[in-house]
């Protein structure tokens, strides 16, 4: 009886972890994001090479701030096809996108860069009571996406929506706990804050009332294409729900 329940467990954990990397998604660098990521940063006037960018903290920070004002900056708030989320040729073309858009071009440019990245999701009830974790399942949930960078001081909140930076007057480079964590103690002083755009957590009566998620794109599942099954159930005409994630990046949550 034992080695039956223990055999049924096993192949239950292996069936969820089967499943798990079938849908795993993630922003991948293709040759055609590197042709127009050339294009924007050319346009941008911004010809630093990895070495120099990565060079110590002043230089990257100078580079990722530099990228920021400019997606920020060209990149309007407006409705981009879930099928064209991640394209840089897209967003060349077009010039605009929600915040997720952002997050993700951003992420690209990173990527291209040789930086470590996670993307943020982060989500919060319209009444401004504080949220729960159920609340990710249900309708009407307002959220946003953001971006983090890892530096040579540690993980580094982007703005997406507007062009502020987590790093506090004194120094600390903050993540996007950290700046929760400030704005509940009211000691949120950034060295860049926003001259474009509105912070996200403005919008809310009380600034520190939202949940955070890494490794999370969408809660339905239109943005990215997870492989042959995913590929495969949208021949088929199947809309697959299940969430855009990153299996990598959740292990962050933990």
């Amino acid at each position: 009886m034992k080695k039956k329940i223990f055999r049924t467990c096993f192949y239950l954990v292996l069936f969820f972890l089967l499943t798990a990397f079938i849908f795993d998604s993630k922003p991948v660098v293709s040759k055609e994001d590197r042709q127009y990521i050339s294009l924007f940063l050319k346009e941008w006037n911004i010809s630093s090479s990895p070495a120099d960018v990565h060079k110590d903290f002043e230089s990257e920070y100078a580079f990722i701030s530099r990228v920021q004002d400019s997606v920020v900056g060209k990149i309007c708030h407006a409705y981009v096809s879930t099928e064209d989320v991640g394209s840089v040729k897209k967003y060349y073309e077009l010039r605009h996108g929600f915040c997720y858009d952002r997050a993700v071009m951003l992420e690209k440019f990173f990527l291209y860069y040789g930086f470590a990245i996670r993307h943020i999701y982060v989500y919060y009830r319209s009444d401004d009571a504080v949220p729960d974790r159920s609340d990710f399942f249900k309708k009407g949930l307002r959220s946003h996406a953001l971006v983090e960078v890892k530096t040579k001081r540690g993980w580094m909140v982007v703005g997406t929506n507007s062009n502020w930076l987590g790093v506090q007057k004194d120094g600390q480079v903050l993540s996007i706990f950290d700046v929760r964590a400030k704005l509940s103690e009211d000691n949120l002083s950034l060295l860049k804050k926003s001259d474009r755009g509105v912070h996200f957590f403005e919008g809310l009566k009380s600034r520190s009332r939202f949940k955070i998620l890494y490794g999370v794109y969408s809660r339905h599942g239109d943005f990215f294409r997870s492989g042959l099954v995913e590929s495969a159930f949208n021949y088929a005409g199947i809309h697959c729900r299940i969430p855009d994630y990153n299996l990598r990046m959740l292990l962050y949550n933990f």
